[in-house]
């Protein structure tokens, strides 16, 4: 599958591509423009954690893991996308041998969990951190 046989797809600051939950069917190459990725914490806040950009992939560990969106993902600057829909990634995935689809997705499940684990800590260490100074500083 060639960049020139993907559907391209305009997006302007702000759009959001998907949210966090949301069920993969495509993953999409960055032609031009820059991705925000956030997640919702326990309370309702929207943390940005990462910017991807100009030649990067973004959606793809869902499609990978099969399962649901860890991030929102939205335009901060004018994108032009590829689009690699589901159908597109797995007749590409079934390419690979029996082992390295195994791997592949261990590889994603690991790092998926790992990012959620760090998530959760950063959150609960800046909250212990703020409690100590507002304690420390009434």
């Amino acid at each position: 599958m060639a960049d020139s046989e993907l559907k391209t797809m305009a997006h302007p600051a702000g759009f959001v591509l998907f949210k966090q939950g949301d069920i993969a069917q495509s993953c999409y190459l960055i032609r031009e423009g820059v991705i925000a990725l956030s997640r919702t914490d326990a309370k309702g806040t929207d943390k940005r954690f990462a910017t991807v950009s100009k030649g990067e992939i973004v959606g793809e560990m869902s499609m990978i893991g099969d399962t649901p969106r860890t991030a929102t993902a939205t335009v901060t600057k004018d994108c032009v996308l590829a689009e690699i829909s589901r159908e597109e990634f797995e007749a590409q995935i079934d390419k690979l041998n029996p082992f390295m689809r195994r791997l592949m997705k261990l590889i994603v499940q690991r790092l998926r969990d790992t990012t959620i684990d760090l998530f959760v800590i950063t959150a609960d260490t800046l909250r212990k951190t703020r409690f100590t100074f507002e304690r420390d500083n009434a």
